[in-house]
């Protein structure tokens, strides 16, 4: 299949039903010259672009039995990637899917679009975007005004590759007016710090957020913090900050890596900067200024950090020093929430459920609101059910494009896994995301009546009997300000 953009031809292979372009440029590469800043249009070319292989992913930390590793690495890594059922008449809807991986790792590829294409009937685009170091590391007062924008140049990545989804998505068969964004864990992050930048306005007409909200933007002096530490780990003084622009990207890798909480996915040190430019000082403040916002489907697991604190030994056993870790100046309020829960839970218990209100709930709630209250049609969940480890982080993603039939294989030391009498709820929930995606409301007769999130803060507790609830306890130590993060946090 051929297809003409608005910067030159592309060829895409036929695959099971489908056709997947893979690897094509959204912006020009941000080398040399143009790195730290702002993306820029790319330059057309002469000729068929052959798109039959994924392109570059942004340079990050190598995970140990990771998905795709033979993917290479490189700053030129601005690409993307299209799945369509051809073209016709009449417009698909449109889905952009935002990896997560903690602002630090993840890549286009890692998921899948050929069932939607398929069976769902959307044109499906997963985007690379900068990571780390170089797409979130805050230059304004190191190097000036050229960079200002460099603690949000992942995020102004993402927002080209929507551009170029309205200029060019009609001619892979897609509507440019009926684009939905969705994404997990960081990448639900990002699609909803979208909702607070006058950049995005107009580029899509919904938004899921899976796991994520805008709890990971913070200020100015918590980017600029981050800054130093970098600086220090690479033996750079703040007059020599400069040195930056040419350093080899392998080399700030491996010290965003040294200057983090850890070397594992679970937690990032870097995420969107509230610079009073790209994205408002109080990103959740603003929405009330705004009109005419988006549909919000959004929701988190109620095992969100099991997994984490399973996998990773430097989060347990609980102490305040863990928390003073990852919520800085928040985390006496967190710790009051952990000896709430833990005179009536186990003490393992209480820790995860403690670390998975302060890290995503909380802040799921508070943009869920905020948007609900600025005139926003809002439809909250809350999964319930899991697997070995319950509902943990990513797993309604394991539902939604997992297993649905007896037939499938199941591994019974996965996390992730979805047993047979769950398929019941993958299907549901798939068809909810679908209906969403194509309509702006997830009501579908496969689960029961879906009220939107207005001042009762109805929402729909996903399980193998799901059902709307208005009662769900408020989290212990709810009022903690998350509107701007003043630390580091999880994916």
């Amino acid at each position: 299949m051929l297809v003409q953009t608005c910067s030159g031809l592309v060829q895409g292979i036929a695959l099971d039903g489908a056709y997947v372009f893979r690897g094509i440029p959204y912006a020009a590469p941000p080398i040399g010259s143009q790195r730290f800043k702002a993306p820029m249009p790319v330059s057309a070319w002469r000729g068929i672009r052959t798109c039959d292989r994924f392109g570059p992913i942004a340079p990050q930390k190598n995970v140990p039995n990771g998905f795709m590793p033979e993917l290479a690495q490189s700053e030129d890594c601005l690409n993307l990637n299209v799945w369509t059922s051809g073209t016709s008449a009449a417009l698909k809807p449109v889905m952009v899917y935002i990896h997560g991986g903690g602002f630090v790792s993840g890549k286009g590829a890692e998921c899948d679009g050929l069932r939607y294409a398929v069976e769902d009937g959307f044109v499906f685009v997963s985007i690379n975007y900068r990571l780390g170091t170089l797409g979130f590391l805050y230059l304004g007062e190191l190097l000036g005004e050229e960079y200002g924008t460099s603690g949000n140049n992942g995020m102004l990545d993402i927002v080209a590759a929507l551009q170029w989804v309205q200029r060019n998505i009609a001619a892979f068969g897609g509507d440019p007016s009926q684009v939905t964004v969705i994404g997990n864990s960081a990448g639900a992050k990002c699609a909803a710090t979208l909702y607070a930048m006058d950049a995005a306005r107009g580029l899509f007409r919904g938004v899921i957020a899976q796991s994520g909200a805008t709890q990971s933007i913070r200020d100015r002096h918590t980017a600029n913090t981050t800054t130093m530490r970098l600086l220090d780990e690479l033996g750079i003084t703040r007059s020599q900050a400069h040195r930056l622009l040419e350093l080899p990207a392998e080399r700030l890798i491996e010290a965003q890596s040294a200057i983090g909480f850890d070397t594992s996915r679970s937690l990032h040190m870097f995420g969107p900067v509230a610079d009073g430019s790209v994205i408002p000082t109080e990103p959740l403040g603003s929405l009330g200024t705004r009109s005419h916002l988006p549909p919000l489907l959004i929701g988190t697991n109620e095992d969100e950090a099991a997994s984490f604190i399973q996998g990773d030994p430097l989060l347990w056993p609980p102490s305040l020093e863990i928390a003073g870790r990852l919520f800085g100046t928040s985390a006496p309020i967190v710790w009051e929430s952990f000896v709430q829960y833990n005179d009536i839970l186990p003490s393992a218990q209480a820790w995860s459920r403690t670390l998975s209100e302060h890290l995503y709930t909380i802040g799921a709630m508070q943009l869920a609101a905020a948007a609900a209250d600025a005139g926003a049609s809002v439809w909250m969940y809350r999964l319930q059910c899991g697997g070995p480890l319950g509902a943990i982080h990513g797993y309604e993603g394991s539902l939604i494009n997992g297993p649905q039939n007896a037939d499938s294989a199941i591994n019974p030391d996965d996390p992730h896994r979805v047993d047979p009498e769950d398929y019941p709820l993958a299907r549901g929930m798939r068809a909810a995301w679908v209906a969403f995606a194509k309509t702006g409301n997830p009501n579908v007769t496969l689960l029961p009546a879906w009220p939107v999130y207005d001042s009762e803060r109805s929402t729909m507790v996903f399980n193998r009997v799901s059902r709307v609830r208005t009662d769900l306890p408020e989290p212990a130590g709810a009022g903690v300000p998350h509107q701007v993060w003043r630390v580091r946090s999880c994916s």
